[in-house]
């Protein structure tokens, strides 16, 4: 085989649809010496990468503290709504500790609803702010100095749920609202006349408010970032599928041109005896034949083919090369390789030995071919002792050994290597095995 072992060859893109999709996991990547490594591209990182924070998993989580929280305080403030009843406005105090302690009860009920949360946030903030706002509509005495009026027990419940119901302007807002109201409220007769300690009870509520809101806008936009980069991740990689599976399309009708359609032309070009033009029409029928499969559906659906198949399709394709061909009966076991593995296998091995038919040296020149089983996967070696070649000195044009043989068969998912140089010989080896927990 020679460097001049292909034509150069269009890239018609009719008709190959059907060998994209089955290659789409084996992007390669070439090395000086010819040898072909498939690139890690299979895996749906979609569906094997979760991501640790998602704005869905952080409002889940909100709703089911406040939740927590609302139910917990709520529970333990209820002594202290009992002892001050008797200040309080008969109808207007029991009212009010009623309506949010229903709100409480609806933040609750919304963790397991997620489309009402975000409204039962909001319903608790505001029905807590006219608690507090209303308070002093709501004593009928002072309270004792000792106690604290009992929304005070519940300013950060209804921050965060400010918090987590507002947008951060009108959350920040209330923040900074409810310890004023508070602190003015405490300084009344009614609200206790606590002096200097309601200052120091405002600035409590005021620290805690403070962090439970930056916390909530911290995560969320920490959440959206994420979110945003995986979806910017699994738009590209969706791109990246695309391009390649276009690559491999390519790469086939590519070889189907250099192996069938330019070697029909040059033969018929070529036919100067009655033979030679029915060798020619015969070529230009198997030419078709190619072109009519690649743009079929019918290979992916095909049953797995044996390794003694595999070895008389091949047999039997070299058995018509102007130069003879052994093929070599390695070790085949029980092992079955899909139809488009075969095809492509099958494919680039009489690729090969049309290479080397044409280019190694004449007839007396050995060639053979061994097709046998290694491990759980299949091996085959074309091999002559002809001229070889300079891998380094194919022109970028040529098709015959990248595209028809190397890129052919990593686009089934195997491996190609070229071992050869001038008047060395040359030997393909190519090699397929199932990935990793496959069974076939």
């Amino acid at each position: 085989m020679t460097a001049a072992d292909a034509a150069p060859g269009a890239g018609a893109g009719a008709g190959a649809g059907a060998g994209a999709g089955a290659g789409a996991g084996a992007a390669a990547a070439r090395t000086a010496a010819g040898r072909i490594e498939p690139a890690p591209f299979g895996a749906d990182p979609a569906r094997s990468v979760r991501a640790s924070i998602t704005q869905a998993s952080v409002e889940r989580a909100f709703a089911i503290l406040l939740a927590v929280a609302a139910l917990g305080f709520g529970a333990t403030t209820v002594p202290a709504v009992l002892s001050q009843l008797p200040y309080l406005d008969p109808v207007w105090g029991p009212v009010v500790a009623l309506a949010l302690a229903a709100s409480f009860l609806f933040v609750a009920a919304s963790v397991f609803a997620r489309r009402l949360a975000q409204i039962a946030q909001i319903v608790c903030a505001l029905v807590f702010l006219v608690a507090l706002v209303t308070w002093p509509l709501t004593v009928q005495e002072p309270i004792p100095s000792d106690q604290a009026p009992w929304p005070w027990w519940l300013c950060t419940v209804g921050s965060t749920a400010a918090a987590m119901g507002f947008a951060p302007w009108r959350a920040s807002v209330y923040t900074a609202l409810v310890p004023a109201v508070y602190v003015a409220i405490r300084f009344t007769p009614l609200g206790g006349d606590a002096g200097v300690g309601a200052l120091l009870n405002g600035f409590y509520t005021a620290i805690l408010s403070g962090a439970a809101l930056i916390i909530v806008i911290v995560l969320r936009r920490a959440a959206a970032a994420v979110d945003t980069a995986q979806a910017t991740a699994v738009r590209r990689y969706s791109h990246a599928i695309r391009e390649h599976a276009t690559e491999v399309e390519r790469v086939q009708v590519d070889a189907i041109v250099h192996d069938s359609v330019l070697t029909t032309l040059l033969s018929a070009a070529r036919a100067d005896t009655r033979d030679a033009e029915m060798l020619a029409a015969r070529m230009a029928r198997n030419a078709i034949d190619h072109l009519e499969a690649a743009a079929a559906d019918g290979p992916g659906d095909a049953p797995p083919v044996s390794l003694v198949d595999l070895r008389t399709r091949i047999s039997d394709a070299v058995g018509a090369l102007a130069a003879p061909v052994r093929v070599d009966r390695g070790h085949v076991g029980s092992i079955r390789v899909p139809a488009i593995v075969a095809d492509a296998v099958a494919s680039a091995a009489v690729q090969a030995a049309v290479n080397s038919v044409q280019h190694a040296g004449p007839a007396e020149v050995d060639r053979w071919i061994v097709v046998e089983q290694r491990g759980v996967g299949v091996h085959v070696e074309v091999g002559d002792d002809g001229a070889g070649f300079d891998i380094a000195g194919i022109p970028a044009e040529r098709l015959g050994v990248r595209r028809s043989i190397v890129e052919r068969v990593v686009a089934a998912g195997g491996t190609a290597e070229i071992v050869t140089a001038p008047g060395a010989g040359t030997r393909v080896l190519l090699d397929w095995a199932p990935a990793a927990g496959e069974h076939r």
